[in-house]
């Protein structure tokens, strides 16, 4: 059995559900009855699951305790919370307003100042089309081009991640070194794969190593007024199947397709309450696969659902949540250093851990 099935079992017990739920749904999934009685046996007489139950019935026991025995600084935060997530919902009613609501418009890009008003301040995506047609990674970005340039180069990529369920969290201890040669060979003889991925959290050292690379991308500008320099972009390069589970960014994000297409799904920044955020800017929510008995609450969100094509500029704003999957062999950059009247500083004060979750296990700070 695949380790983030053993990972569910164990999540599933650990909140109480029924094994007769487990066992059917991974039934559903393929996995033997058998597999699966022997798994959820193991599980359940584990010292770290069994543990964890406890902390969870003794967390749930406490939080279903009268509220009489509340102190008024737990009462106040609850109620805070409680408004927050109405008046989050509310903002979901009035979005539902526009008649463009839950699909993703494409436009030609507008004036800077226009762009700001009516998609930035609006917090709105929208994809821009025809905007990279004289961009040098669009005219001349190929993997043979990659190689010309760069192939002895020293990359470093994720690797190994279908072995972690927490492959994106985790990032930093499935890091590890490649020439860049061989990893666009292996790339290019994999038809579909999310086990590697070149990915934005090697940025400061690709820009040291694949130099051309990084020229040729502060060509991209659109209109010559949208970005200041440098431009502060990520490189992403992998092949058919690789995952982007669903987070948001702190910062808004201009995504530009260069190779390949790319199946997006976006959540709106407003939909915090039912995206299940226990640890830093990810949701617990699968879209690969997913749990509605899990996740009940994400029933309530909006999800845009469409395919980014080559030559395409997605405007992914601040806080928006958003999942991806290569359905091509995939090259994108990431523009988001904006020419704003005020620089963006939105980070501050979010806070990153749970409970359960620490960034120093996550390989992030």
């Amino acid at each position: 059995m695949e380790n983030r099935w053993r990972h569910w079992i164990a999540k599933c017990l650990t909140k109480g559900h029924s094994e007769v739920y487990i066992s059917e749904y991974l039934q559903n999934k393929g996995l033997s009855a058998q597999e699966i009685s022997t798994e959820i046996r193991t599980a359940k007489s584990h010292p770290y699951v069994l543990g964890a139950s406890e902390v969870y019935r003794r967390d749930v026991a406490s939080s279903n305790s009268s509220s009489s025995a509340k102190t008024d600084d737990v009462f106040y935060l609850e109620k805070t919370i409680n408004n927050q997530a109405w008046l989050l919902g509310t903002y979901e009613k009035l979005a539902r307003l526009d008649s463009t609501f839950g699909t993703i418009q494409r436009i030609e890009a507008p004036p800077f100042d226009h762009f700001i008003a009516n998609y930035i301040s609006a917090n709105k995506p929208v994809i821009i089309k025809d905007a990279m047609d004289n961009w040098t990674p669009k005219i001349n970005w190929s993997f043979s081009y990659f190689r010309e340039c760069h192939k002895d180069a020293i990359v470093g990529i994720q690797d190994g991640r279908e072995s972690d369920p927490h492959y994106e969290q985790n990032q930093r201890f499935l890091r590890t070194e490649v020439k860049f040669g061989d990893f666009l060979d292996r790339l290019e003889k994999t038809e579909s794969s999310n086990d590697f991925y070149m990915t934005a959290g090697n940025m400061a050292q690709h820009r040291a190593t694949l130099p051309q690379l990084f020229e040729d991308a502060e060509s991209a500008d659109i209109r010559g007024e949208y970005f200041d320099y440098p431009s502060q972009g990520s490189l992403w390069i992998g092949p058919k199947g690789t995952i982007t589970p669903l987070h948001f960014d702190m910062i808004n994000n201009f995504f530009c397709q260069i190779i390949g297409r790319k199946r997006v799904r976006l959540v709106p920044s407003w939909s915090l309450p039912w995206v299940y955020n226990e640890y830093h800017v990810y949701s617990e929510v699968d879209l690969m696969d997913l749990n509605n008995e899990l996740y009940p609450e994400f029933e309530k969100a909006t999800v845009y659902d469409f395919i980014i094509e080559p030559g395409e500029i997605l405007f992914i704003p601040l806080g928006w949540w958003h999942h991806l999957v290569s359905l091509d062999h995939s090259v994108s950059l990431t523009r988001k250093n904006l020419r704003l009247p005020v620089k963006e500083t939105y980070g501050d004060g979010f806070i990153k851990e749970s409970r359960l979750f620490k960034p120093n296990q996550a390989g992030l700070t």
